[in-house]
């Protein structure tokens, strides 16, 4: 948290079920915190059975409506099957998803096996496809609806021993451009999130003390970011609030990228 007090959360998304991915803890947490608070009804989705039924308790015990769902994203029947479930059990169709969730693991680039840049491909990148498929007939029955895609830094800026995410989070970007044309005629909205660095052990933890402090250094804002600001953005873009806003890109890095170095 950076210390500043917040803007009071407004009631944007009452009464819509909203789907999260890698919903258990990180920045997939807060944003279904936040959008809990926003009024949403949460399918929060993860393959961690005990950090997934932690989180979707402490949802729940704040007084908001909140449902897990044990589903590899990875794979296109688990996640057909998973979106059937939770329009069965809210009794209304789904009206938001992001998709959050990530398997990564950084190398380089001599040391890539098939098994590790399989799964980092399945869950950053296919596993997009499976939930806006999913998705998408629940949405036109509503009338409309919001996909929000994590992406990153690093499908925008080079470093090493990333080729595999970097190319991951790089496809988000040209996969939500490509849904948020086919998609507006159904009043479908899909843009996608640029996080920079985020201060969570999953993020910072890859890096040194060194590296954090020139990292640090190279930050315009001075900070890292935090899940809740990640958060605040994910819930502009499922809100109304950003309606006219289609298949963007919003950058949410402190300005590292617009960074002289």
């Amino acid at each position: 948290m950076n210390g500043k007090p917040r803007t009071p959360i407004a009631r944007r998304l009452e009464g819509t079920v909203c789907v999260v991915t890698g919903a258990a803890r990180g920045i997939g947490l807060a944003i279904a915190e936040r959008f809990a608070a926003e009024g949403g009804r949460l399918a929060c989705f993860d393959v961690g059975a005990t950090r997934l039924q932690a989180a979707v308790a402490g949802l729940v015990e704040k007084g908001h409506e909140a449902r897990g769902y044990g589903a590899d994203v990875g794979k296109r029947d688990a996640v057909a099957a998973a979106f059937e479930a939770v329009e069965r059990d809210f009794g209304a169709p789904v009206g938001v998803v992001v998709n959050n969730a990530v398997w990564a693991r950084f190398q380089p680039i001599a040391e890539v096996d098939e098994e590790s840049a399989g799964r980092m491909l399945d869950v950053g990148l296919k596993a997009l496809l499976w939930t806006t498929q999913a998705a998408v007939p629940q949405m036109k029955r509503r009338g409309g609806g919001a996909i929000v895609n994590l992406s990153s830094t690093s499908g925008l800026q080079a470093m090493t021993d990333s080729m595999v995410y970097a190319a991951m989070k790089a496809g988000v970007l040209g996969l939500t451009r490509a849904a948020a044309v086919e998609l507006s005629p159904h009043g479908i909205r899909v843009n996608a999130i640029v996080p920079g660095m985020v201060g969570t052990p999953a993020s910072v933890g890859k890096f040194d003390e060194a590296t954090i402090a020139n990292r640090l250094a190279a930050m315009p804002l001075g900070r890292f970011g935090d899940p809740e600001d990640i958060a605040a953005v994910a819930a502009f873009l499922a809100s109304e609030d950003s309606r006219y806003v289609q298949g963007a890109q919003l950058v949410a890095d402190g300005g590292w990228t617009i960074a002289a170095r």
